[in-house]
């Protein structure tokens, strides 16, 4: 709701003016008012203050994408989510990952956000340029295989053990987004590709628990 508000009534200015997430919405950081929420750190889900905001920022690039206006960059999250629309997600972290998109038409175009307690609504407000978005979305393609890692839970007793996390592995798949005028006539032809990392399989074992014996347990389960 915060970054909603705070990229909320912007404007990115006719014939060529670009807009950039993290211009409007700055570091998004514990001064500004974010608080924790789950994050992308190091290929696991954790907690980080202004985790979360990278749901908006998916919500303006759909919002652009279609609306045919120029895309000009545009980052994947490195795990995949079955929250977005396959290979349309975009992540932002400041200063390094921004969502930056251009305004190709003869009207300034505002850009307004509104929202619910279970969802974000992103507007885009000008002259209408009747554009026609058409969309081919690829087939999924292998990706990096994930692997097996260990690690010491405290609160187990030693020679126990579990699976903290299931692993899966990487994914690649690109979406293609044809832009057609008011007569039929392409104008505008783009690809966007989305590599997604693996996410490893954790398992959590006891202190003092003999490890050769839980990874020779565990593989014998990933075999099966």
């Amino acid at each position: 709701h915060l970054v909603s508000d705070t990229i909320g009534n912007t404007v990115a200015k006719a014939d060529g003016g670009t807009w950039s997430f993290l211009d409007h919405a700055g570091p998004m950081d514990e001064e500004d008012g974010y608080k924790d929420a789950n994050q992308i750190v190091g290929g696991r889900m954790e907690q980080g203050v202004g985790g979360g905001v990278c749901q908006v920022a998916t919500t303006v690039f759909n919002a652009v994408y279609e609306a045919g206006l120029d895309v000009d960059e545009r980052h994947n999250h490195s795990l995949y989510s079955t929250s977005y629309p396959a290979g349309l997600d975009a992540a932002v972290s400041y200063p390094g990952l921004d969502l930056v998109w251009s305004n190709q038409t003869s009207s300034d175009v505002l850009l307004r956000t509104s929202y619910t307690d279970s969802s974000v609504t992103v507007t885009l407000v000008g002259i209408d340029p009747e554009l026609e978005v058409v969309t081919e979305t690829g087939e999924w393609e292998e990706g990096k295989k994930h692997v097996t890692e260990y690690e010491v839970d405290e609160t187990l007793k030693e020679g126990a053990s579990y699976v903290k996390t299931a692993g899966t592995d990487g994914m690649k798949i690109s979406v293609t987004r044809y832009v057609k005028d008011k007569d039929g006539k392409r104008v505008g032809w783009d690809t966007f590709p989305s590599v997604y990392s693996p996410v490893n399989r954790l398992i959590a074992y006891g202190k003092g628990s003999d490890l050769a014996a839980i990874k020779e347990k565990y593989a014998e389960n990933e075999e099966e």
